[in-house]
């Protein structure tokens, strides 16, 4: 049976014993922590009730160096504190927590779940990037329509990787993961700021480069449309003030222009962007306008349902099959 997601207010929940339950779902990604909690009810139907997120930067450095420095371990598990606190006091019948790129790349990731573990109490499964995509497509295709046997191709731009899926109603037909994303774009290519256009110009190619074969692998097996996930594409579709997020090539090309001529402070106090994403917009904006580029489409779907409604879905169809 497939879930649907609806956001809801925490208030306009109605409570009734015995046919009702709540699960928290903890997604510990290379730029930030996510909580999300639902609530199911005898039917199946799930509804949000609460978010919650944390600006971690745990991938910074730590996609380059391969190792989670103190710092950002430090700031890791002072986020996962606050996290944990606040997912219980919604009493969940279930946490289930998964770690991303930075933690599965990290020689000390097995460090940072074990000492989770100990401060939290929490178990943090390390997953990899097909499982990562798996879920991503299991949480995503709650809120897209594909009817008729429709296909999509979905592109989740993270921190530390990109996820690249296509699927269609009760099937995902191809899946990989990628070694680039935001902070690891940064990372790679340091730039001044603002960026110059040189600079954009390297990062695009680069982009273009580790992008081609996973995107012409989609094309060949053919799709109906394209959807974006993560974060960074909702902060793009929501700048230029469309409350249909979507997000246009052209869109794209703007923005990146736009951001890339700003400063960091710029971009926060101009354009409202968030201050812990004020150095990543750009590159994140270049990898999603390579990626619609290489797919050959004008415009994507933005979709805000991706890994933590993954998660709550892989979780109960475990549990129905029990």
């Amino acid at each position: 049976m497939m879930n649907s997601f609806d956001d809801a207010r925490h208030e306009e929940v109605p409570a009734a014993a015995g046919q009702r339950e709540r699960i928290a779902a903890l997604d510990l990604g290379s730029n930030s922590f996510h909580l999300l909690i639902v609530e199911v009810d005898g039917r199946g139907r799930v509804q949000v009730v609460d978010r919650a997120k944390k600006m971690v930067r745990l991938g910074a450095g730590t996609l380059r160096d391969g190792v989670i420095a103190p710092e950002a371990f430090e700031r890791g598990l002072e986020a996962l504190r606050e996290l944990a606190a606040k997912a219980a006091l919604h009493r969940p019948v279930a946490l289930v927590a998964v770690g991303t790129s930075a933690l599965r790349e990290a020689s000390n990731g097995p460090d940072f779940v074990a000492a989770a573990r100990h401060v939290t109490g929490i178990d943090v499964r390390l997953i990899d990037g097909l499982d990562e995509a798996r879920l991503i497509y299991l949480g995503a295709r709650q809120a897209l329509d594909l009817s008729g046997d429709r296909r999509v191709a979905l592109f989740d731009v993270g921190g530390g990787s990109t996820e690249a899926i296509l699927g269609g109603d009760d099937e995902c037909l191809y899946a990989t993961s990628m070694k680039i994303g935001t902070l690891r774009l940064r990372d790679r290519w340091p730039c001044s700021d603002p960026v110059t256009d040189a600079e954009r110009r390297i990062m695009a190619d680069w982009c273009r480069l580790v992008l081609a074969a996973s995107v012409r692998n989609l094309k060949d097996l053919s799709f109906d449309f394209v959807a974006l996930t993560s974060g960074t594409a909702l902060a793009l579709a929501k700048l230029g003030g469309d409350d249909k997020l979507r997000l246009s090539l052209q869109a794209l090309r703007t923005w990146e222009e736009r951001l890339a001529a700003a400063t960091s402070e710029e971009r926060v106090s101009t354009w409202g962007v968030d201050p812990g994403r004020a150095d990543t917009i750009v590159q994140g904006a270049i990898i999603l306008r390579t990626i619609l580029e290489l797919a050959g489409v004008d415009e994507a779907l933005v979709c805000s349902a991706a890994l933590r409604e993954g998660i709550v879905a892989e979780y109960l169809v475990r549990r129905d099959a029990r």
